[in-house]
C-alpha cells in the first residue's frame, strides 16, 4: 500500500484505483427503469398520504367536532403520516437522488391537497397557484427524463 496515494486521515483516494468503474454496477443498470418506476410510484403515494394526513388533522381539529370524531381523525392522521414516511423512505431507496424524490413527493402532495381541498371543503385554487404547479411539473419532467450520461474514459485509458 506504500505506492498508492493516501489522504492525511489514512483513507485512500480515488487515484489509488485507476481501473475502478465510477458508474452503476451492471445489475443496477439493467433494472434502472424498473427502479425509477418504483421510486416515482412510492414518492407519489407518499405525497398522497401526506395530504390525507393533513386533511384528517383539519377534520379532527375543526371547531365543531365531537370527541369520537376527533379521536378517529387523530388515529387516521397518525396512520397516514406513518404510511407517508414509509413510502417516502422506500422512494428514496429507489430514486437516483434525494432531490428527485423530494420534488416528486412535494408535487404529489400539492396535487393531492388541491383535490382533497376541493372534494372535502369546496376550495378552488387561483390561476397563479396552478401556474406554480405547472412550473413544478416542468421541473419534474426535466429531472426524470433520462439517466445521467455515462462517464467517458480518460484518454490515457483508451488503448
Amino acid at each position: 500500500m506504500e505506492g498508492r496515494p493516501q489522504f492525511a486521515g489514512g483513507g485512500v483516494c480515488a487515484a489509488a484505483y485507476p481501473d475502478a468503474s465510477a458508474g452503476f454496477p451492471p445489475h443496477l443498470q439493467a433494472g434502472a427503469m424498473r427502479r425509477r418506476f418504483w421510486g416515482v410510484f412510492n414518492c407519489l403515494c407518499a405525497g398522497a398520504f401526506g395530504a390525507l394526513a393533513a386533511a384528517s388533522a383539519k377534520l379532527a381539529f375543526g371547531s365543531e367536532v365531537n370527541v369520537g370524531f376527533c379521536v378517529l381523525g387523530i388515529i387516521v392522521m397518525a396512520t397516514t403520516n406513518s404510511l407517508m414516511w414509509t413510502f417516502f423512505s422506500r422512494g428514496l431507496s429507489f430514486s437516483m437522488s434525494s432531490a428527485i424524490a423530494s420534488v416528486t413527493v412535494t408535487f404529489s402532495n400539492i396535487l393531492s391537497s388541491a383535490f382533497l381541498g376541493f372534494v372535502l371543503y369546496g376550495e378552488c385554487q387561483e390561476v397563479l397557484w396552478w401556474g406554480g404547479v405547472f412550473l413544478i411539473l416542468c421541473g419534474l419532467t426535466l429531472i426524470h427524463r433520462e439517466l445521467p450520461p455515462p462517464r467517458k474514459a480518460l484518454p490515457h485509458k483508451q488503448q
